[in-house]
C-alpha cells in the first residue's frame, strides 16, 4: 500500500501521516495491522508507538488512538531533541518532587544507561519559600531520589513572594522566572533544561492562553524544544520530552514501577488559574464535549505547523528584503515584502524578540501593521509596543529601534485640549491658554523647554512627536 509521511519535528514530537481516502477508511475501521499500513517506509512498530496519529480525511482532522509506551517514547523524544541542537554541556532536569518530575528523572536515568550519551546530568530543585515544612520535605525527598539514581543534585531557596512583589507579577509567573533562572545559571548557556510537562499540561496552557486572547502561537501551546526568555535579557534552552504523553499514562507507569513521589497540596486548591482549569473547566468540557482535550491538542499541532512555516518565511524575508541602518537601530523592509502583512509581522516580531528581548501582542500589531503596509499614506507613522515606531515610505516600511543606553524619548504623546498637566514616557507636559499681543514668539528665550503655539492653527488633540521622527 503506497503512502508517504511528512515529519514536522519539534512540534510535540508527533508526525503527520497523509494517506489516500481509501487507506484512511481502512486504518480508521480496522487499525494499522489489518489495514496493512506498516511498510519499510514507516514500520508498523513506529505507528503503534504514536500516542495520537493525526490523519487528514476529507479536510477534517481525525485520529487513531494508541496508548503510548512512555519509556520508548522518552528515548525517541530525546533522540529527536538532541538531533536538532548542538551537544549540550549539561542536562539539567527540573525536580520538584511531584509525580511528573519524578517520572522524568527515572526515565532520564534509564535513558542515560541505555543511550551512553556521556552528557553530565544534574537534578535541580527550587524551594519557592511558600510552603514551610512541606517545601523542606519536598527538597529532602528530591535530594534522596537523586542520590538513589546516582544523579548529581542542586537546590536553591528563594523568597518568590518577595520577588513577585518587587517585579510586579503574580506568584506563578515569578516562580516560573525564578525556576528557569536557577536552571540556566546552574547549567550555563550551553545546558539543556528538561521539564516534566505532559499532554494535560499542554491542554491547560492552551486554555490559559485562550483566556488571555492569544493568537496562533499561544493557541499552539508549548513546544517540545524551545528557547525560553529568562529575564533579564538571557534565554534558556528547554526541552519537554513527555509533552505528547497524557498524565494518566505517566501515573500508570509510576504506579506499576512503584516509584514514590510527593503531592503538593497547592496544586489542588482554586487559588491559581491553572488549578481551576485543571479541576473545574476541563472536566466540564470533557463531560459536555467528549474528546475535547484530544481535539484541542490535535488542533494545536496544526497551528504549530503553520506557526513554524511562517517563522521560516519571516527569516527568509529578513535575509532578502530587509536592510539594516544606523548600526542596527533602524531597519527598512522593501515595498515588495508588504504584499504579505502576516509574514511581515512575523519578521518584525522576530527582530523585536531576538534583539530587544521584548514580547509583542501579535493580533494587535498584525492588524495595525496590515493597515499601514496595505494602504498607509506616505509619511504616515505608527506607534508600536515596546517604544517602537513604523513609518510608511515610498520604498517600503521604515522601523525605528530606540537606543536603550541613551534612554531618549522615542514615543509620541497625545495631548488633550488645555489646560492639562500629564506624565508620559518620562516626560512632564503641561499647557495652558495665554493671551499674546503681537507676534507669537515660538520657543521661549528665557526657558528652552517652553514653546508658544498659535491656538487658532491647532486642532485638538495634538500629537507630540520626538524630534528624530
Amino acid at each position: 500500500m503506497e503512502f508517504f509521511t511528512k515529519r514536522i519535528d519539534r512540534i510535540h514530537g508527533k508526525p503527520i501521516l497523509i494517506l489516500s481516502l481509501a487507506e484512511v477508511a481502512q486504518l480508521v475501521e480496522h487499525g494499522p495491522e489489518k489495514a496493512g499500513v506498516g511498510s519499510s517506509t514507516l514500520p508498523l512498530s513506529t505507528i503503534c508507538r504514536i500516542a495520537s496519529l493525526p490523519l487528514l480525511k476529507r479536510g477534517r482532522l481525525v485520529s487513531y488512538e494508541r496508548s503510548p509506551v512512555p519509556i520508548h517514547d522518552f528515548a525517541a523524544a530525546m533522540a529527536r531533541i538532541l538531533r536538532h541542537i548542538p551537544a549540550p554541556a549539561k542536562i539539567v532536569s527540573a525536580l520538584s518532587g511531584g509525580m511528573d518530575s519524578v517520572v522524568l528523572l527515572h526515565l532520564l536515568a534509564e535513558w542515560r544507561g541505555s543511550a551512553d550519551a556521556g552528557i553530565p546530568i544534574v537534578a535541580a530543585h527550587l524551594n519557592h519559600g511558600l510552603r514551610g515544612e512541606a517545601a523542606a520535605a519536598d527538597a529532602a525527598f528530591s535530594r534522596e531520589l537523586a542520590g538513589e539514581l546516582s544523579i548529581d543534585f542542586a537546590e536553591q531557596t528563594l523568597d518568590v513572594a518577595a520577588m513577585a512583589k518587587a517585579e510586579g507579577t503574580g506568584l506563578e509567573e515569578a516562580g516560573r522566572r525564578a525556576r528557569y533562572r536557577f536552571f540556566r545559571d546552574l547549567g550555563g548557556p550551553e545546558a539543556l533544561i528538561l521539564t516534566g510537562h505532559h499532554a494535560d499540561d499542554q491542554a491547560e496552557t492552551i486554555l490559559l492562553n485562550l483566556r488571555r486572547g492569544a493568537h496562533r502561537r499561544g493557541l499552539s501551546g508549548m513546544r517540545e524544544l524551545a528557547w525560553v526568555a529568562v529575564p533579564p535579557g538571557v534565554r534558556a534552552r528547554v526541552a519537554r520530552p513527555l509533552l505528547s504523553v497524557p498524565r494518566e499514562r505517566l501515573l500508570e507507569l509510576a504506579t506499576d514501577r512503584k516509584w514514590r513521589w510527593r503531592e503538593d497540596e497547592s496544586n489542588a486548591g482554586p487559588a491559581f488559574a491553572r488549578n481551576r482549569i485543571r479541576h473545574r473547566v476541563i472536566p466540564i468540557l470533557e463531560r459536555l464535549l467528549p474528546g475535547f482535550r484530544k481535539r484541542l491538542l490535535e488542533n494545536a499541532l496544526v497551528l504549530a505547523a503553520r506557526e513554524e512555516e511562517l517563522t521560516v518565511c519571516a527569516r527568509e524575508l529578513l535575509e532578502k528584503k530587509t536592510r539594516r541602518e544606523g548600526g542596527g537601530r533602524f531597519f527598512r523592509v522593501d515595498a515588495e515584502a508588504l504584499s504579505d502583512p502576516e509574514r511581515l509581522c512575523y519578521a518584525f516580531r522576530h527582530i523585536v524578540e531576538e534583539e530587544l528581548d521584548a514580547r509583542l501582542p501579535y493580533g494587535a500589531v498584525l492588524s495595525r501593521l496590515s493597515l499601514l503596509a496595505g494602504g498607509g499614506r506616505l509619511g504616515e507613522t505608527l506607534s508600536l509596543p515596546g517604544r517602537l515606531r513604523a513609518r510608511r515610505e515610498r520604498d517600503g516600511l521604515f522601523f525605528f529601534f530606540p537606543d536603550r543606553e541613551r534612554g531618549d524619548w522615542r514615543c509620541e504623546v497625545i495631548l488633550p485640549e488645555p489646560p492639562f498637566s500629564l506624565h508620559a514616557h518620562g516626560l512632564i507636559v503641561s499647557a495652558r491658554w495665554e493671551d499674546c499681543a503681537g507676534a507669537i514668539p515660538g520657543r521661549d528665550k528665557a526657558d528652552p523647554c517652553v514653546q508658544w503655539l498659535n491656538a487658532a492653527a491647532l486642532r485638538w488633540p495634538v500629537c507630540l512627536r520626538p524630534p528624530l521622527l
